[in-house]
């Protein structure tokens, strides 16, 4: 017995420095691809264009270079071990954003999102979901693409999936109108938060409640200025506490929907579905943010939290660069894209009105 228990801490550790070698290759080159976007950004500047309107911060810079890389020259299969970071790397991001906050400055911000986020994430998904259901398509496809639509983009398509059985070409219809919504956005929404002359805060809840991918909401965030990318950065962690609800919502939904249509339905266990789903890097977050406010985090301490939140957003969007490819979002078809758009656009259109009429 005593031999097992020295062979298997040897056997994990070798495990481990296979794991992180077969990743060093793919993580040396987000590295590049992070560093490449970050001495661009501040060049284009000097161009009117691109100081002016069309504003490419190095987090939507990281995103295209790595698109550009993955869909032309495209990623060796070496690299591909070291790409499967990026979710691990924008929660890290999200964790330390929390030295940014005090108590009072997350409730003065967060009361006023919760409500922002609850009428349009709960209102998407029903309006979604009949919309799917007066368009003939399947109760799976329909929860997919509301939950897509409405909460976290890909994320909350991936958590709604399991619930309502749905195939993987459902899955993969709504993932490729959910990305082909938010590509346009980066580039759109900083655009239209310039047009207007938006504040930090009233492009931060733009962003945070019309774009509908996580990654996406902070890359035009921080796109934007760093103080509209902190907002961003809430109503981004308001979305994914909803994300339990909106998808045990849509869950019943789909299964009431079956129903109707004389097929079996299984039990849904509900507080098990709230619990399996819900974002444990929020609580990371919030203790962050109580160490902060008990003042436990110095100046320095706070600036060092800053530059690693932003490199850890950098690094993860990067390596989401590197993993689109374009090639997938023709699963959705032309069909996909007028009815992910409309829906998205609509959805946006009635955020801006709201920031621009009830927020200073």
């Amino acid at each position: 017995m005593s031999q097992n228990v020295i062979v298997q801490p040897l056997d994990a550790q070798r495990d481990f420095a296979r794991a992180v070698l077969d990743s060093l290759p793919g993580l040396l080159l987000v590295t590049a691809v992070a560093i490449v976007a970050n001495v661009v950004a501040p060049k284009l500047e000097a161009y009117p264009l691109f100081k002016t309107y069309l504003s490419l911060k190095d987090f939507i810079l990281a995103i295209i270079f790595g698109m550009i890389i993955r869909n032309t020259v495209g990623v060796p299969a070496v690299f591909q071990p070291g790409l499967r970071y990026s979710t691990i790397l924008t929660k890290t991001g999200i964790v330390v954003m929390g030295a940014s906050y005090s108590l009072a400055g997350l409730v003065s911000v967060g009361a006023q999102a919760l409500v922002f986020i609850a009428l349009f994430l709960f209102g998407t998904a029903l309006v979604m979901m009949w919309l799917c259901r007066k368009m003939g398509m399947s109760s799976s496809l329909g929860a997919c693409l509301a939950a897509g639509m409405s909460v976290c983009g890909v994320s909350a398509t991936i958590a709604i999936a399991p619930a309502v059985k749905a195939k993987n070409e459902d899955m993969a219809y709504s993932i490729a109108v959910v990305l082909m919504f938010g590509l346009l956005a980066l580039i759109a929404f900083p655009l239209v938060g310039r047009i207007f002359n938006l504040t930090a805060g009233q492009f931060g809840a733009f962003a945070g409640v019309g774009i509908v991918n996580s990654a996406q909401v902070l890359a035009a965030g921080f796109g934007y200025s760093q103080d509209a990318g902190i907002v961003a950065g809430i109503y981004n962690i308001g979305r994914v506490v909803f994300l339990p609800f909106v998808v045990l919502m849509l869950a019943l939904m789909a299964a009431a929907q079956e129903a109707a249509q004389g097929n079996e339905v299984g039990t849904i266990n509900k507080w098990q579905m709230i619990r399996d789903k819900f974002p444990v890097f929020v609580l990371g977050f919030l203790a962050i943010v109580c160490l902060n406010t008990m003042g436990m985090l110095s100046k320095s301490e706070v600036k060092v939290a800053k530059i690693f939140m932003e490199w850890a957003f950098l690094l993860g969007f990067a390596s989401i660069g590197l993993t689109t490819r374009l090639a997938d979002l023709r699963a959705a078809g032309f069909s996909g894209f007028l009815f992910g758009f409309g829906v998205a656009g609509i959805k946006a259109a009635l955020a801006l009105v709201v920031v621009l009429l009830f927020m200073n």
